[in-house]
């Protein structure tokens, strides 16, 4: 035993109350148990001397004072009588014990406790997302416990309320090599004393022995976690879904298979349960993050269940999951509530106003006059070419200091898009920097490769239209990019602020002035404070500014809602908040031409347009929904894809050749656009960027 860790274990749960009193049980053999009753530590350790070689552990909760006079009191015997649950006074303490499968009666191997300690940091991650605080966490010697200051009364409600929550968390995070125990809910549960050691096994076994259990994490503050936290995390354990009535006989059928097959949902791992089966989803209808991330639950009981492991989805349900797919379940008043959470998010946070600012002269005068006012011509404009002639005869190329959001549904070619649009700004001169949360870093490069390479691309024996570039021609291609050209490597992360931080370094550091982001939903937002539009409003904000405050243009890659599947894809179907398209300066689609979209186009494009595409032959239409600039709206443009170079092609049977070339084509449109003094100026001063934006 280590008495100076028993001392700091008696300070953290018992010291500070007024009259602590704690009934320490020493386990004997497998059958028979000692007590005592203490109320000062330095008792309760002289006490301890000689039973070093057994399990001892303490009630966590408070007791009645009247078990002091037990026959126990202050000593360690055989006893008649212990602590009942009707004994304990109030829960202070919510237990969560991660121990690792293992034969009984044999000590863990540190294999074991490692995977036992990856799970209790998953659950730790996942409930301070929630909102508890942080709790005291300790090696037991063969697992590991998390211990959370609660303050919830001993009463039937308070003991379902913790019932309920580690059993949401033992289903959520179930491992066949882990056990989360449940038992840890009953009121007058025992904990290991911490500095004691484990002796089950032998002391002899040398990749499983005793060990002693010691502090791996004290909070300066052991904080209480509020009830209504508690009460949030309980408030997801799957429940049976609501009976339908027919004459007067109530009837269960909704079928989870049929669900699923319904609507396509993908299943990426089955497993069972205690007391029923998790199926892991492919990704989050919600947040898009992929398996393992987030799952569906089916109970014996016949509850159902939808968990996400990232704070974005916290306040999804499982009426939220199926109403993504099928928005007639359920009565009129869910429905709206599900449209309102969709909508607005369900957790509204009170109002901060921001600081007044003084005037001073960093910002200049907080009201100017029209000659104070800086006026900028039309040839100080930089606009970096998109290398689709229809588009920069009309918006000049993507201007610097501007956010296009640029959305498709599957297909379309979007990451095609981002490749050609870097391509073309490589060419005109301009530093480029991507993220891509889609592709691997070797299928990336394969496809920038094929792109560039262009005509000089070659089959591969055997396959037909597959195509790889030459390294004779990927030396030249690289060589020509150089420094040009920078991809983030995933290795840091998907955190939004952790890339936001990287991108404005490599604007500072190397002068890049295009920014390509593929895309928001595989941006970790969980460090944004807020619901999930709060989340994405304070991104598109944040990108705004970096825009402004840089002189960069972003291209942030959006997917539709998955509801849009079938319709054709407008501005308002880009997924999230609608102020990822309100703040943007430009909205363009992608519409991948076929059958699908001829019929949803009629509802929006004349009869007459949709046969002239069809009669270019256009693979792909490109809508300009939005543009600030220049105030250009509901703008189409036709473009031809070519397999072997997976280029976009402005003619149907041109190719694209670039700088590694010995002779490259290049554009015809200069980097910055001057128009003649008379011309009409098409950018609204109001629309001018200001130290207040």
């Amino acid at each position: 035993m280590n008495e100076n860790t028993i001392r700091q274990w008696w300070e953290i749960f018992h010291g500070w109350k007024e009259n602590p009193l704690v009934e320490v049980r020493v386990q004997v053999d497998a059958k028979s148990w000692k007590s005592g009753y203490f109320q000062n530590v330095e008792t309760l350790i002289e006490k301890l001397e000689g039973h070093e070689n057994h399990g001892i552990f303490a009630t966590i909760n408070d007791i009645k004072p009247a078990c002091y006079t037990r026959e126990q009191c202050d000593t360690i015997i055989f006893a008649k009588n212990s602590t009942t649950a009707e004994d304990i006074t109030h829960r202070c303490c919510l237990f969560l014990d991660f121990d690792p499968t293992r034969p009984s009666g044999t000590n863990a191997t540190d294999g074991e406790k490692k995977i036992a300690y990856d799970v209790m940091c998953k659950v730790g991650k996942f409930l301070k997302e929630q909102g508890f605080e942080s709790p005291v966490v300790a090696d037991s010697g063969n697992g590991y416990h998390c211990l959370y200051h609660i303050d919830v009364p001993a009463t039937p409600e308070g003991d379902q309320l913790i019932k309920d929550l580690v059993e949401v968390l033992a289903l959520m995070f179930f491992d066949e090599d882990v056990k989360i125990d449940k038992a840890t809910t009953d009121r007058n549960r025992i904990a290991k004393i911490i500095g004691t050691s484990s002796v089950k096994g032998t002391a002899k076994s040398s990749d499983r022995p005793r060990r002693e259990s010691f502090f791996k994490k004290i909070p300066p503050e052991w904080k209480v976690t509020p009830i209504e936290v508690l009460q949030k995390v309980a408030a997801r354990l799957p429940k049976p879904e609501p009976k339908t009535y027919r004459f007067g006989e109530a009837h269960n059928n909704f079928d989870l298979e049929q669900f699923i097959n319904q609507h396509g949902i993908g299943i990426a791992k089955r497993g069972s349960t205690t007391n029923g089966e998790k199926l892991v989803l492919d990704e989050c209808p919600f947040c898009g993050h992929k398996a393992p991330d987030s799952a569906i639950f089916k109970l014996n009981n016949g509850g159902y269940g939808f968990m996400c492991f990232h704070n974005s989805c916290a306040d999804k349900t499982w009426k939220d999951f199926r109403l993504f797919y099928d928005p007639t379940a359920y009565d009129q008043k869910t429905r709206e509530e599900y449209e309102f959470k969709r909508r607005y998010g369900s957790e509204r946070k009170p109002y901060t106003p921001p600081p007044v600012l003084d005037e001073n002269d960093d910002l200049g005068p907080k009201w100017k006059t029209l000659s104070q006012m800086k006026r900028l011509k039309p040839s100080d404009y930089i606009f970096i070419p998109s290398g689709i002639n229809a588009l920069d005869r009309k918006m000049h190329g993507f201007g610097l200091g501007e956010i296009t959001v640029f959305s498709g549904t599957s297909g379309a070619g979007k990451s095609t898009f981002l490749n050609h649009f870097a391509l073309s700004a490589i060419q005109s001169g301009f530093k480029t920097a991507l993220w891509t949360g889609e592709l691997t870093e070797s299928r990336y490069l394969d496809w920038f490769d094929q792109m560039a390479a262009g005509p000089y691309n070659e089959p591969v024996a055997g396959y037909d239209d597959f195509y790889y570039t030459p390294d004779r021609i990927r030396d030249k291609i690289h060589d020509w990019v150089g420094d040009r050209f920078y991809v983030y490597n995933n290795e840091y992360g998907y955190g939004s602020t952790q890339i936001l931080a990287d991108v404005t370094e490599r604007i500072d550091a190397q002068k890049v002035k295009f920014i390509l982001l593929d895309n928001l939903m595989a941006l970790d937002l969980d460090e944004i404070e807020g619901n999930e539009n709060e989340k994405q409003t304070r991104l598109i904000k944040d990108l705004k500014t970096l825009a402004k405050k840089k002189m960069v243009h972003i291209i942030l890659v959006a997917h539709p809602r998955k509801e849009q599947t079938f319709k054709l894809l407008r501005k308002e179907s880009v997924a999230g908040t609608a102020n990822i398209t309100n703040l943007a300066d430009n909205v363009i689609i992608a519409h991948r031409v076929s059958n699908d979209f001829e019929q949803r186009a009629k509802e929006f494009f004349s009869l007459a347009l949709i046969n002239e595409w069809k009669a270019q032959g256009f693979s792909t239409i490109l809508e300009v929904t939005k543009n600030r600039s220049s105030g250009l709206l509901d703008y189409t443009c036709g473009l031809y894809y070519d397999a072997r170079s997976r280029q976009i092609l402005n003619e149907k049977y041109g190719t694209r050749t670039y700088g590694w070339d010995d002779q490259p084509v290049q554009t015809t449109l200069p980097t910055s656009i001057a128009l003649p003094d008379e011309a009409h100026d098409p950018f609204d001063p109001l629309e001018q960027p200001t130290p207040f934006d």
